[in-house]
């Protein structure tokens, strides 16, 4: 634009200023080298702000039409890989309009009425933290049903449930891969909770106290698909809570992954051998030819401290700022950046070796055969038999500790010595002492029995069919 539109400083800005901003502190300040990530949003923005602003007289038909028409050429330009992002310009905001005003000339002088750049990027914010929350579910969505896949396929494969990383009871691979899902629809719920929490457009807020120009604030926040307007300026330019809640969300996401890859890097060790992994997701060793290696579980595991690490560094810009909006805030889009990148591709792979892996039979029947599984199970028969619960734990602790002296299943003890611990055991009893009898008795509502792992699967079916 003209020197009388920037001043002496070169800034859009830089009407009231002396001199030309220092080259360091530009570097220093600019951020479109990641605030570009915008860009998408940030056209969204302003082509319905023009459109609000033709409607209301402030800018003409033509005007319009050519902010519109340059609008698409930058669009494209930016898809193309060859827009010219400067940081002289500072951030998307600026880079988008000095290239509208090389295009367009002095329609693009009126692109900016009512309207600071403090509105501008709250609303790309909370669009881009809209399409993410959009994305993630649509992922997660994807996850559950390669999980409900797996549990389908794997209803009748028992494998150990484990507490304190300690074998305590049966369940069926099914119940097992269910427990992630259900993981997996907590997140997918917050992210669309999220998503749903975002319906108020902050353009029109301004700088912090709206304008005297006659906008159309409700008519622009319905193009963009809000259902109203945020009721104070001075909190709707500042505020970032809906950044944190994603950074909250995607913290928990990520937790949740990373106790499953911890799970499958000890369970693909020769040492528990229960889950084979594809050689495409592991990788090998520069000098020991036999290693196969979970990298990228791994990763997905480190990465953790990654996505932690940005909710607290968010968490930490917003502890002390006053009202309303603060350059400090500048540093929010980061975090919120570098996190949704993380978690896409973490999830994305994810779901591919969840999906794509195999348990071992073999192994897991050996994991099986020692059966202090089902220590629970006798005590509860006993329990059925009229014995108090603290006496029947009681009895089967002993009885535990007898056969592991004498390296015994439990399955192997005669009716005899069943009845030297407790008379309440029935004939027969250890003959129906197994690890399939004991899933398949499991059968109240969030149990492993078969019947409602398939029950709670048709549940979740129905509530992935259902339009968020």
């Amino acid at each position: 634009m003209s020197e009388k539109d920037a001043g002496p400083s070169g800034k859009l800005w830089g009407g009231r200023f002396s001199e030309s901003t220092d080259r360091e502190v530009e570097r220093f300040t600019q951020s479109v080298s990641f605030d570009r990530a915008l860009w998408e949003q940030d056209i969204r923005g302003s082509r319905a702000h023009a459109a609000m602003l033709s409607r209301v007289n402030l800018l003409s038909t033509e005007e319009e039409r050519k902010i519109q028409e340059g609008l698409t050429r930058i669009e494209q330009e930016i898809r193309d890989g060859v827009f010219p992002f400067r940081d002289e310009y500072e951030d998307i905001h600026m880079n988008i309009e000095m290239r509208l005003f090389e295009l367009v000339g002095t329609p693009a002088r009126k692109i900016h009425t009512a309207r600071s750049r403090n509105d501008q990027v709250a609303l790309d914010l909370r669009l881009y933290v809209i399409d993410r929350c959009r994305e993630m579910g649509a992922l997660l969505a994807e996850f559950v049903r390669v999980l409900i896949g797996q549990a389908r396929q794997n209803r009748d494969l028992i494998l150990p449930g484990y507490t304190h990383l300690q074998q305590a009871q049966p369940v069926s691979a099914g119940y097992y891969f269910m427990a992630h899902a259900e993981r997996l629809l907590r997140d997918r719920k917050r992210f669309l909770d999220l998503d749903k929490n975002l319906d108020r457009s902050p353009l029109g807020a301004g700088a912090l106290a709206g304008t005297t120009l006659p906008i159309d604030r409700i008519g622009v926040a319905r193009e963009l698909g809000f259902a109203g307007v945020t009721g104070n300026g001075l909190d709707t330019v500042s505020d970032r809570d809906f950044v944190v809640d994603f950074l909250h969300a995607s913290v928990l996401l990520s937790i949740h992954l990373s106790g499953w890859a911890e799970e499958w890097i000890l369970w693909s060790t020769r040492e528990f051998g229960f889950v084979r992994i594809p050689d495409r997701y592991m990788t090998g060793s520069s000098m020991m030819p036999q290693k196969r290696n979970p990298d990228v579980l791994e990763l997905i595991r480190g990465k953790t401290g990654r996505v932690v690490g940005h909710y607290v560094g968010m968490a930490t810009i917003l502890k002390g700022l006053p009202l309303s909006y603060n350059r400090d805030l500048q540093e929010d889009k980061e975090h919120l950046f570098d996190t949704a990148d993380t978690l896409r591709q973490s999830v994305t792979i994810f779901l591919r070796i969840a999906g794509e892996s195999v348990f071992d039979r073999e192994s897991l029947a050996r994991a099986l055969s020692g059966d202090e599984l089902l220590a629970t199970d006798m005590a509860e028969d006993l329990v059925l038999a009229g014995v108090p619960f603290r006496e029947a734990h009681a009895i089967v602790g002993r009885i535990v500790a007898h056969c592991e002296r004498q390296a015994r299943p439990l399955a192997s003890l005669t009716d005899e010595e069943l009845r030297d611990f407790s008379p309440d055991f029935p004939s027969g009893y250890a003959a129906v002492l197994t690890v399939e009898n004991s899933v398949r008795r499991r059968s109240l509502p969030g149990g492993p029995a078969p019947e409602r792992v398939e029950e709670r699967i048709r549940e979740i079916e129905k509530e992935l069919d259902t339009k968020p």
